[in-house]
């Protein structure tokens, strides 16, 4: 028996306004690589899930 069945995925896109200079595209980039961002967008997810008792049984996987 499987351990779990997706019912649902959910994709996050980020984007930038054409023609922003490449340094502040790069700092964009650095941040979304960090662990810190990573961390909080899971703390974050965590605290919704948290606010709907009917998700109490779920379970998710952030990835990149």
């Amino acid at each position: 028996m499987a351990k779990s069945v997706v019912i649902d995925e959910l994709h996050l896109t980020v984007r930038v306004p054409p023609g922003l200079p490449d340094e502040h595209s790069e700092a964009v980039r650095e941040a979304l690589a960090g662990t810190e961002f990573l961390d909080r967008l899971r703390q974050a997810i965590r605290a919704v899930i948290r606010a709907f008792p009917e998700l109490a049984a779920v379970r998710f996987t952030l990835t990149r």
